[in-house]
């Protein structure tokens, strides 16, 4: 239960901003962004395209470092496989039959690298969290 004390802390802090609904830090009133979490705080976060980056960020951020459900998990692992095979096997026909040559074929063998190593990190990622990570608890609310 609150006291009278806390109310008017609360009450005094309105004033002169909000609390972040992320991390719970104090945030001054002209600020988009929690100054601790970089969480966005209001809907003016994503009127500016760059700040409209960082906001997707900081979501996409929230999803990778949490544990997966396991549907989530099975799809990056059906998805990455075959994505990191196509890649390696590019990557390898360029090296074995010499295609390509000079820059374009330079660029070329590191896209295929690219495509092999970038689903390879997903894949490890998503595994690890799912590993790693408690299974997500719901508070009761009661």
């Amino acid at each position: 239960m609150m006291k009278d004390e806390d109310v008017e802390v609360l009450v005094v802090r309105e004033e002169e901003g909000s609390v972040c609904p992320s991390c719970a830090a104090f945030i001054g009133l002209n600020e988009v962004f929690c100054p601790e979490c970089h969480a966005p705080i209001s809907l003016l976060s994503g009127t500016d395209p760059l700040q409209s980056i960082r906001a997707e960020a900081f979501v996409y951020g929230k999803v990778v470092d949490s544990r997966p459900k396991p549907i989530i998990l099975i799809g990056v692992w059906a998805l990455g496989i075959p994505w990191a095979l196509l890649g390696g096997l590019y990557s390898y026909t360029m090296i074995d039959e010499g295609m390509g040559s000079g820059l374009a074929g330079f660029i070329y063998f590191w896209i295929g690298v690219a495509m092999t190593l970038i689903p390879i990190v997903l894949i490890f990622k998503v595994t690890r969290n799912y590993i790693k990570l408690p299974p997500r608890k719901f508070e009761n609310l009661d």
